[in-house]
Parts: C-alpha cells; sequence; structure tokens
C-alpha cells in the first residue's frame, strides 16, 4: 500500500504506482482538483517515512524543527480505528472529514459505512493531498464517487454542492476531527465548520418546510388551475429590460430609511415590491412595475384589499399563492410555470416559463429581476434580521391586523417586539451590514443562506441599499442615494411588456384533464389496496420462500401496472410527502445496516408496507381534490374573467 516518494524519480513511475492510479480515477471523478493537484508539481512532496508497524506516516514542515507528524509513527492503523471507532457508521450516512492527511481514517469509515453514504472532506494542503495520493492506493474511494473534496473557504462552491445532498446528509451525519490536521490551519477549518451549521440549519428549514407544506402548496396550486390556464406565459418577459437598474422594495425595517427616494427613482428604474409594500408604496404615489406573491397564507389577502382599479402594476405570482388574491387584484396577473401543475394538465402541452424556486416573495422578486435581465439588482427593505428592534418597517398592512389590540398599554412598537421576543427560542446573533452584531431568526436566516447561495454564483451587479439589517455575502452595500446616483442616470427604456390579458378560452381543456387524472388516481388507490395483502403476506411468511415467491411475482404484476400510471402516481406523492421523506430514511438506514437475507428482505417489506398506506391515502386525498376542483371550475361560465378561481 506505499510507493517510493524520492523526488528524483516522481515521473518515472511504474504503471502500478499509486499516484497514476489515484490521478486516473481523480480525472474522472473531480477534474478541476485533478488539475490543481498536478499544478503543485514543481514543489516538493511532504516528507513520508515508513512507521515502526510498516505503514507510512506523514510529516508537514511547520516552525518547530521536527515538523508536525500528521499520523503515529508506530501505529498509524491502530491510531486511526481509535478516531473512528467511536461512530456508528450504521446509522449515519454522511460524514464531515476536516483533515485528510494519508487518508487512513477516511478508508477505515469508508468500509464501515454504508454504500450510499457521502464523505466531505475539508483539507486546504493541496501538496498534502499529492502526498496522499503518491502514497497510498486510494482509487476505490474516490472511483466511488462518494468523496467530495473541499480546498478553499468557497461559501459558494460549498453550498452549490452540499445541496443536491441536503435530503441524504439530513436523515444523519457527523463531524470527523482530524487533530494533527487542525493544527497546520486552525481559520480554515473554523470558517467551514461554522459554514456546515449554518448548511444544517439551512436544510432543517427547508426539509421542514417541504414536508409541513408541500400538501397545502399542492392543494392551493390544483385550486388555482383556472387561474393558471387564463394567465400569460413569463416566456414574453424574458430579457425585456436587459441592463436597466431595478429596485426590489421588501418591508424590511430599514426601508423607512431610503423609501422617500424611491418616487423620484420610478422613472429611473423597474421598481419590484413585494405584496407587503404595494399599498405602502401606491399609497406615497408610487406605482411599481412589478408586484410579487407566492404565500397561500389568508393574511396576503391584506395587502389587496385596497387597490385602485386601474392599477397597471403586472402581479407576478406562484400557483400555490392564496387563491383570493387572483380575483382581488385588478392589474394584470402572470403566473409561473410549475411542474404539478403541468402534471395535471399534460396533455395540454402549455410549458409555462419558470422561474427558480424562492422561500420568499423577495426571492421571488430577485429571481425576476434576474428574468428581465436587469442589472444591477438593488435592494432596499431587505434586513432580513430585526434592525433596531423591529420587524417590519412602520406603514404596513400588518399594523392594521394588530390595530384592535392597540391601546395605550400596547403600542405598535411593543407589538413589533412581541413579534421578536416569542421566538427567542430559535433566535441568533449575526454581524449587520456594517459588521455590528444584530438579532435574526432561523427562518429569515435560512432566507439570507439561500440569498447568499443565488449571489456568489450570478455574474449580475448586486446591491445592497438596505442601508440596515444583515450583511449578506456576494452583494456591495451602498446607500441608495448613492447607488441611484451611480446607476440610474438616465429615464428607464420601458419596452412593451404586453400583458395580454386572461384568457378562459381553453377552459374546458382543463376539466378534461383534471378528470383524467382523478380517474387514474382511483386506479393508483384500487392498485395499493391490492399490494398490502401481499406485502404482509410476504413479512408473515418469510420462512416459506415458495410462499413469498409467489406473492412477489403478484407484486409485480401490480407494480407493472403501477408504473404505467408514473406520471399520476408523481402526482399523488406530491400529498404524502412525509411518507416519502419515511422511505427515502428507511432506504438509507436499510442500506447502513448492511443487513442481508431474511433480516435484510423483513425491512424491506416493512418499508413497503408503510409506503403503500402513504400512497393509498393520498390517492384518495388526490381524488377529493380533483372532485372540489372539477366542481368549483364545472360551476362558472367560461366567460367569466375573474370569479372562476375566487
Amino acid at each position: 500500500m506505499t510507493a517510493s516518494n524520492d523526488p528524483s524519480t516522481r515521473f518515472i513511475l511504474p504503471e502500478d504506482a499509486p499516484y497514476l492510479k489515484n490521478l486516473a480515477a481523480l480525472w474522472t471523478v473531480d477534474p478541476a482538483l485533478a488539475a490543481e493537484v498536478e499544478a503543485t508539481h514543481g514543489e516538493p512532496s511532504h516528507r513520508v517515512e515508513a512507521s515502526k508497524s510498516g505503514p507510512p506516516t506523514v510529516c508537514v514542515a511547520t516552525g518547530d524543527a521536527r515538523g508536525t507528524y500528521l499520523h503515529s509513527r508506530y501505529e498509524p492503523l491502530a491510531e486511526a480505528r481509535r478516531l473512528v471507532d467511536p461512530i456508528d457508521a450504521q446509522k449515519l450516512v454522511a460524514f464531515y472529514v476536516f483533515g485528510f492527511a494519508l487518508g487512513y481514517h477516511v478508508e477505515l469509515l469508508f468500509d464501515r459505512a454504508s454504500d450510499e453514504s457521502l464523505f466531505i472532506i475539508f483539507e486546504p494542503d493541496l501538496l498534502l493531498l499529492r502526498t496522499a495520493f503518491e502514497s497510498r492506493y486510494l482509487s476505490r474511494l474516490i472511483e466511488s464517487r462518494r468523496l467530495m473534496f473541499f480546498t478553499r473557504a468557497d461559501k459558494s462552491d460549498l453550498l452549490t454542492r452540499l445541496t443536491p445532498h441536503a435530503a441524504l446528509i439530513h436523515i444523519g451525519s457527523c463531524q470527523v476531527a482530524h487533530a494533527p490536521s487542525q493544527q497546520l490551519a486552525p481559520e480554515f477549518f473554523a470558517q467551514m465548520r461554522q459554514w456546515i451549521d449554518e448548511f444544517a440549519s439551512y436544510t432543517q428549514t427547508s426539509i421542514n418546510t417541504i414536508v409541513l407544506n408541500s400538501r397545502r402548496t399542492a392543494e392551493n396550486i390544483a385550486r388555482n388551475v383556472g387561474w393558471y390556464v387564463a394567465t400569460p406565459s413569463m416566456a414574453r418577459l424574458k430579457d425585456r429590460f436587459r441592463g436597466e437598474p431595478a429596485i426590489i422594495v421588501s418591508a424590511g425595517p430599514s426601508l423607512r430609511k431610503n423609501k422617500h427616494l424611491l418616487k423620484d427613482l420610478q422613472s429611473r428604474a423597474l421598481i419590484i415590491a413585494v405584496q407587503t409594500t404595494l399599498q405602502p408604496l401606491l399609497e406615497m404615489g408610487i406605482e411599481p412595475d412589478f408586484v410579487t406573491s407566492l404565500d397561500y397564507h389568508e393574511i396576503c389577502t391584506r395587502f389587496f384589499e385596497k387597490l385602485p382599479p386601474t392599477l397597471r402594476t403586472e402581479m407576478v405570482a406562484e400557483p400555490k399563492a392564496n387563491a383570493a388574491i387572483f380575483s382581488m387584484n385588478p392589474g394584470p396577473v402572470s403566473i409561473l410555470g410549475n411542474p404539478f401543475a403541468e402534471g395535471l394538465l399534460r396533455e395540454m402541452r402549455l410549458d409555462k416559463t419558470q422561474l427558480p424556486s424562492g422561500a420568499t416573495v423577495a426571492h421571488l422578486a430577485y429571481y425576476l429581476a434576474e428574468h428581465l435581465g436587469c442589472d444591477p439588482i438593488m435592494f432596499v427593505g431587505q434586513d432580513l434580521g430585526f434592525s433596531d428592534g423591529l420587524c417590519y418597517t412602520p406603514g404596513t398592512s400588518y399594523e392594521d391586523v394588530w390595530r384592535p389590540e392597540l391601546s395605550r398599554f400596547c403600542t405598535v412598537e411593543m407589538k413589533q417586539w412581541d413579534q421578536i421576543v416569542r421566538e427567542r427560542f430559535i433566535l441568533r446573533r449575526i454581524p449587520d451590514y456594517e459588521g455590528r452584531p444584530m438579532y435574526t431568526e432561523e427562518r429569515l436566516f435560512t432566507y439570507l443562506q439561500q440569498f447568499e447561495r443565488d449571489f456568489l454564483k450570478t455574474r449580475t451587479r448586486i446591491i445592497d441599499a438596505s442601508e440596515g439589517g444583515a450583511a449578506k455575502r456576494g452583494a456591495t452595500p451602498m446607500k441608495l442615494a448613492d447607488a441611484a446616483e451611480k446607476y440610474c442616470k438616465r429615464p428607464l427604456t420601458r419596452p412593451q411588456t404586453g400583458n395580454p390579458g386572461l384568457d378562459w378560452s381553453r377552459l374546458g381543456e382543463s376539466l378534461d384533464c383534471l378528470r383524467r387524472r382523478r380517474g387514474e388516481a382511483l386506479e393508483i388507490e384500487r392498485i395499493s389496496r391490492g399490494t398490502l395483502p401481499l406485502l404482509r403476506e410476504i413479512c408473515d411468511h418469510l420462512e416459506d420462500q415458495a410462499r413469498v415467491n409467489r406473492a412477489i411475482t403478484a407484486v409485480d404484476v401490480l407494480r407493472a401496472r403501477m408504473n404505467e400510471l408514473g406520471a399520476t402516481y408523481d402526482l399523488v406523492t406530491q400529498l404524502s410527502q412525509p411518507s416519502e421523506i419515511k422511505r427515502f430514511e428507511a432506504d438509507r438506514r436499510i442500506a447502513a445496516s448492511k443487513a442481508d437475507g431474511p433480516e435484510r428482505q423483513r425491512l424491506q417489506v416493512l418499508r413497503d408496507i408503510e409506503n403503500v398506506r402513504g400512497v393509498m391515502d393520498a390517492a384518495a386525498s388526490f381524488q377529493r381534490l380533483m372532485d372540489e376542483v372539477i366542481d368549483r371550475l364545472t360551476a362558472v361560465p367560461e366567460t367569466s374573467a375573474r370569479s372562476v378561481a375566487a
């Protein structure tokens, strides 16, 4: 498992040299890292020595004349076992490894963990990676594609690469700290730990949101199908304002500092309001170009109660938004494309333009500005925290909601503070835009993580002109007056956006689609009911393999019928996301347990029984939802313009 590390022979290697095999694997899996490792060839490798027991150890030169040994000079394998023995590799599926050295601890964990486990390795020393690749055969680990190396303190790269694995990491992860490595780069490892903690918070909130809201989201989308069909696609707005400045107006406490500048800027910049700020802006004589909406909560209707009938502001909404806002809004409307809606209406082939999924109306406003081609994109009122002890800027509709409770003993300021402290258990301190400490809470912190991920990967100039709130990596802080002077120098060129208005002519087609989905869901429920007794029979008679095989054959027939309904099955499972998450977790844990034979089969059947029950219940709920939507659309004449989804 070792190789000579004589620098004079580095470029004369036998065909079976570890370095050649390791780099060949790395070039296939991570060519960018392979190129960086190869670029170190002008430097001598770290000193590798044989340990007393045989396997090599490595010494890194430091201020100490002896240098720092990263493994035991006597028993490096026994040392690695002591590090990983306390870790329950059969219950965990993701491992954050701080320090690679020669990789003994990683290899031991790799062999103990499931075949689906992920190893997220932080090692800033490329020369040390090269030394490890020269010294030990690690190609089987690299070829598994389960090792992810991070060598730079780059938050954007970290979030971008880890986000696709968020569900897996959420099941169970742990940190593995290689102590000698920590001594060599303490600041790097401390920074990566902080970002890992932030990623964990972001993942927890995101998955909880999916589990808690997925059913409500699917139901709202279905109930808004009439509006989805009748409103125009966002395709017509692609790059319509390329190179023009945009100002996104949010409702954070800092908005009071610079909102007085917006009236003069509306002729020189595109104004995109989040729904909370629409009414206050109109009262100031500012008519935004666009307003964004995506929330399903009924309180959102308060933002559209007093709008003028001549409103020209175009609403851009996700189809999961509260259905009432579409009938309340007097202005033009565009609804974003959505996979669930497209699946319900797949025969119609609407293929409406989608934007990235945003957690808030401010995220949607940002994605809209990017879709429009705006540059720069400036944010005001985007605090993402509690500036000056406030959670909302004064003058929003939230004050109307609180008004019945207000008195000399209960002021608006007290209601604002009460809103903050009731969430004290999820408060955290973060730096504000000037580096001073401020409070935010877990949900807002998650929104900040999503913004930072987006800002760090875009080429568009992002200006944080809020003059308050959280520091945002990837955004340049500026006063709004300074940003306006620099970027808003001329009148805005306003091409015709061409919203054609509502078109209800395809309502009949949409009803036909919904009736088909209802019938397919009924068949899914029937197949599930027929599958359950067969699975119970398998679970109860695992010792009778002939009986089990007959039941499996019957299940396979039903599975083939279910596969024919795959597109509708995917829609149905949107109503059973908790069951889907449980199945995903069960799959990973079965793999991690390394159980085999009858025990593995028993675990798999128990998992399938729970999953089929969830699908059966979801199929019944889906049918009831389709009945409700069909009745609603059937009861309204096709000529109706505003009451279809009310």
